[in-house]
């Protein structure tokens, strides 16, 4: 239908604008607040607002075999494509070098989600998908020559960090199975107490329980709470279950160059050439491979 193709255009850009903001937020905790106790935070306070919006709603509960498996891609999506990131970045992995891995993302999905769910990968998909990772390289490229990792990274860095990117591939292709039926507020809220479960956990091996209760940390975690859980996983959700998983992971190919636009919008940081053209390309690829239509392999 037109309207819901209409529908499905605003939620995919606005799901991008709001996913790029994220790096603010990461910005602004670091040396404020314990990375881990701030995402510990934030999936609790989602938690406790989705569920009473369940209640409020008389939403009904999946079924038990739903909800643990709810839980375990919620595990995945949010708890190990973020914890196992922060710890990568906190033990020296630049950002560039972890947007670099995470661009690898869109096309493994479109690779598993060919082999597992019979989603067909066509030529101007993987056109798109080449011409976007490329965009991203181009875009992070001027400081990836400041940040190559060193020797002094261990092996366990760089696992951590394609934990992070495998997580959230794994949690994608895990909501087109048979939980698409589970109602979306439902879905979303017992895959937040998987996060949250993941987060505990991280928190309690690697964090510590001080959360300063200053203006600055509550404003970012009403942010991550409100805009990036609430808003941006939302429709990242949706648009998985709604249409092709290959598609809705095309969008994160976006995220490292807006983000450094963004950076450049707020803090000023230098834009030159190459970053404007690793967007474009980035863009492109992202139209070419999304104005693929969805279908099933033969």
């Amino acid at each position: 239908m037109p309207q819901q193709s209409i529908i499905a255009g605003i939620a995919a850009w606005l799901f991008v604008l709001i996913w790029a903001t994220g790096f603010v937020v990461a910005r602004g905790i670091s040396g404020l607040i314990d990375p881990y106790l701030f995402l510990l935070a934030r999936f609790i306070s989602v938690l406790l607002i989705f569920a009473l919006a369940m209640l409020i709603l008389r939403t009904p509960l999946p079924t038990w075999q739903d909800r643990w498996r709810l839980i375990g891609i919620g595990a995945l999506m949010q708890g190990f494509y973020l914890g196992p990131g922060f710890w990568a970045v906190s033990q020296g992995l630049e950002a560039g070098i972890m947007s670099l891995i995470g661009a690898l993302q869109p096309p493994l999905t479109a690779v598993l989600a060919w082999y597992f769910l019979n989603e067909k990968i066509s030529r101007r998909t993987i056109t798109g998908l080449l011409i976007g990772v490329t965009g991203v390289a181009l875009a992070i490229s001027p400081g990836l020559s400041n940040t190559m990792p060193s020797s002094s990274i261990s092996i366990w860095v760089i696992a951590a960090s394609l934990l992070s990117v495998s997580a959230i591939t794994a949690g994608s292709l895990l909501q087109k199975s048979s939980i698409v039926s589970v109602p979306l507020l439902s879905a979303i809220t017992f895959q937040t107490l998987g996060a949250a479960m993941v987060m505990l956990i991280m928190n309690s091996m690697l964090g510590h329980w001080q959360f300063p209760l200053t203006a600055p940390a509550l404003g970012y975690l009403g942010y991550a709470v409100l805009v990036l859980s609430i808003g941006g996983f939302t429709l990242l959700t949706w648009l998985i279950r709604s249409g092709s998983a290959t598609r809705a992971s095309s969008l994160l190919l976006l995220v490292p160059p807006l983000a450094a636009i963004i950076s450049w919008w707020l803090y000023d940081e230098a834009l030159v050439s190459m970053q404007i053209v690793g967007f474009a390309m980035a863009l492109l690829g992202v139209l070419i491979a999304r104005s693929s239509p969805a279908s099933r392999k033969s």
